[in-house]
């Protein structure tokens, strides 16, 4: 388990959502753009945080079950405050070991989290495993192709022990395509001057 990243966030989940609420509002949005969960049941929130995303998934499809895994118990509490139990469920692990049996998820989303993972490789591997066969990824995270997200990867290598790395989209794409996912869509853009993301759509 990355000790960093839960002490940081243990830390920072009481004022998360007001500090960061302009930025995710911008990545949220950009995430569920288009997102097509017809059909699809049950779904993995990984890096759930305080359960915004997950709030805004149950507010389109209210029939839905999500599981919601973060490594910061506290950021989990957060979002006991906005989500019924009945349909949200939170569960504190590693992106890396994922506490689930083979093929249980229709959808699986990652947002804002995967410049975090310590083992990007593992943590693929597994979201690949808790698929379903044709299972949706859909990962939304910071792009290294531009010079503002460079510079602040600079900065946080030395100053944050829990950034790991930010990806360019070819490098992500190649990670997925290891991973044995199907890539469906890439695309990388802005959402300020600074923020430059990058959302793609996977199959298992």
């Amino acid at each position: 388990m990355n000790a960093p990243t839960q002490e940081a966030y243990d830390q920072l989940a009481p004022i998360y959502d007001r500090r960061w609420a302009y930025y995710t509002e911008a990545t949220l949005r950009a995430t569920l753009d288009g997102l097509d969960l017809a059909g699809r049941v049950r779904f993995l929130d990984l890096g759930a945080g305080t359960g915004e995303l997950a709030r805004r998934l149950l507010g389109r499809w209210p029939d839905r079950e999500i599981i919601g895994v973060d490594l910061s118990r506290a950021m989990l509490v957060q979002g006991l405050a906005k989500l019924a139990l009945r349909r949200w469920r939170p569960v504190q692990g590693d992106a890396a070991r994922l506490p689930f049996p083979d093929g249980v998820f229709d959808a699986l989303l990652c947002t804002n989290a995967f410049h975090h993972f310590q083992a990007p490789r593992a943590a693929l591997a597994e979201m690949h495993r808790v698929l379903r066969p044709g299972g949706l990824l859909t990962l939304t995270d910071w792009c290294d192709d531009y010079l503002t997200c460079k510079l602040c990867s600079l900065y946080l290598h030395l100053v944050d022990r829990s950034f790991r790395r930010a990806y360019t989209l070819r490098a992500c794409r190649q990670l997925l395509d290891a991973a044995g996912f199907t890539v469906v869509s890439a695309r990388k853009f802005k959402i300020d001057w600074l923020w430059g993301l990058m959302r793609l759509e996977a199959r298992a």
